[in-house]
């Protein structure tokens, strides 16, 4: 009698990077409306080397897709302070001024530094919109990403996972706004020119990094 056939493993999910076309990255780009958005190649096992070549400008888009630099047009930026408003964006500066954060945590931050330190949006914006928004940019990024900001979160910073944040979204903004503590990377020139803090998120996957920042104004 001939054994039966040995039975297949079961399927496994496929963990692969969300397909995010180049329309919908520049639709949520146009909603959030941060004052520094770029994407650079991840060649590095440390990923800061990366963020710093990004946040010096030094980097391309690895897809060609929209870069947004709200400063691109400052007199400011001049050849002593090409990355204005930013300085001091090495590795190991970088390295000293980052926290780890959850992808959770990364879209509550973008959410809320867009809509209250953006630069001037595009069109009217709700937080659903905003939070959808940073949602789409950070999914470039795959599952497996990491994410780091420059804020200094609090332990009660966010809810916990079994917070549901589809169904009582509304409400998380407002818990989540306080006074920020942050360790700022601008330029001394920055300041006098009425910048007095940035903070931003970092979104890291095996190929890319992405940095959003934004910036207080006076």
């Amino acid at each position: 009698m001939a054994l039966p056939p040995p039975a297949e493993p079961p399927s496994v999910p496929s963990l692969s990077v969300p397909s995010l076309s180049a329309a919908a990255w520049e639709g949520a780009l146009d909603t959030l409306g941060p004052w520094l958005a770029a994407v650079g190649p991840r060649q590095h096992a440390d990923w800061l080397q990366d963020v710093s070549a990004v946040l010096r400008l030094g980097t391309r888009d690895p897809r060609g897709w929209r870069t947004l630099d709200q400063h691109a047009g400052s007199p400011s930026r001049t050849s002593q302070a090409p990355y204005y408003p930013l300085a001091l964006v090495d590795a190991h500066h970088l390295d000293r001024h980052l926290e780890l954060i959850t992808r959770r945590e990364a879209t509550m931050l973008l959410t809320r530094h867009c809509a209250e330190y953006g630069g001037p949006p595009f069109h009217p914006r709700s937080e659903a919109a905003l939070r959808a928004a940073a949602r789409t940019l950070l999914a470039r990024f795959g599952p497996a990403a990491e994410f780091a900001t420059n804020e200094d979160l609090m332990p009660d910073e966010f809810v916990d996972d079994a917070f549901d944040e589809e169904e009582r979204g509304a409400e998380a903004p407002d818990r989540c706004r306080r006074p920020l503590a942050v360790s700022c990377l601008a330029h001394p020139t920055a300041e006098r020119d009425g910048y007095l803090m940035d903070m931003g998120v970092i979104a890291a996957s095996e190929t890319e990094v992405g940095v959003f920042w934004n910036y207080f104004i006076d």
